[in-house]
């Protein structure tokens, strides 16, 4: 009898850490009305739950602070709009780690693409932890996100230097453990990304949009894919586990925003937990400086289940 309640325990504690991560459409959309021109080309989130502050770049340049929002339509008030500034970025994700008092944040401009760091996004000191040359057009370094214990992960859109091709299922994520130490160590994964045989020319080979932690072993990958001829965004959000024996990551879908979401689903860049405990979750949509079906600035919140 000891035996058989050991072994159901251990099975009890396997079943609860290899439970699946899901997530819901209750409904809570919208589109963040221009009243403010600037506030175009989103590219990247991160919000702040200890100071309520949601942290929004564009891909031009421009870095935003809203405070005081208790709704994602808090987001068309001008008055809660605290910081507008044009930085020499342009912006694929930005991320604070509050523990270090640091801002993590990509760059991709013309051929370049980059990660830096500092304590603001206009820190003379901020540092390069990565700067590479395109490896295709228009897919440079696109998500990055940090866990509990200060870890960041790096995503690129789709594939380092070799990695790009259609017939390439395969790329690389990358993780530091410290990444602010003098000289940081990276750890290497494999990630299975979908690529995009509807697509036409260089969307062919899909793209990574966002990543955002879960925990130390689950990461939130989001993929999406634009066919220029139905003029459609297909989007799915997947939850990648960390095997650390194999440096292996497998996914399984979490969230299908065409087959869940309502509607016509936009040109999804940016993502962040709303709060502390990783139950609600926002994306945002790029733009990209024009308003069509798949282009303006949609805002969705997925929950957690």
């Amino acid at each position: 009898m000891r035996i058989l309640l050991v072994l159901t325990c251990c099975l009890t504690i396997v079943s609860a850490s290899a439970q699946s991560v899901q997530f819901t459409f209750d409904g809570d959309s919208t589109t963040i009305p221009h009243t403010i021109d600037s506030l175009r080309g989103i590219s990247g989130l991160d919000i702040n739950p200890a100071t309520g502050e949601w942290h929004l770049v564009s891909d031009r340049g421009r870095h935003f602070v809203f405070t005081n929002i208790r709704n994602i339509r808090d987001l068309g008030d001008q008055s809660r709009l605290t910081v507008s500034e044009p930085t020499p970025y342009w912006f694929e994700s930005i991320r604070y780690d509050s523990r270090s008092n640091t801002y993590f944040w990509t760059d991709e401009h013309e051929f370049v693409t980059s990660l830096l760091y500092g304590q603001s996004v206009h820190d003379s000191t901020r540092q390069i932890l990565l700067k590479l040359p395109l490896p295709s057009s228009n897919k440079g370094l696109e998500g990055i996100t940090l866990t509990s214990t200060g870890a960041l992960w790096v995503a690129p859109e789709a594939g380092w230097e070799g990695q790009t091709r259609i017939n390439q299922d395969t790329i690389t994520f990358f993780r530091y453990a410290t990444p602010t130490s003098p000289d940081p160590s990276v750890e290497r994964f494999s990630y299975p990304i979908n690529r995009c045989a509807f697509a036409q020319g260089d969307e062919r080979v899909g793209g990574i949009s966002e990543i955002v932690a879960v925990d130390d072993q689950h990461l939130l990958v989001l993929e999406r894919c634009y066919d220029s001829v139905q003029k459609r965004v297909t989007a799915n959000l997947y939850v990648a586990t960390i095997n650390e024996q194999t440096h292996i990551l497998t996914k399984e879908l979490a969230f299908d925003f065409n087959r869940q979401f309502p509607g016509n689903v936009c040109n999804l860049e940016a993502m962040a937990w709303a709060d502390a405990q990783h139950q609600t979750l926002v994306v945002i949509a790029d733009d990209n400086f024009r308003y069509t079906q798949t282009l303006r600035n949609q805002v969705i919140v997925l929950k957690r289940r």
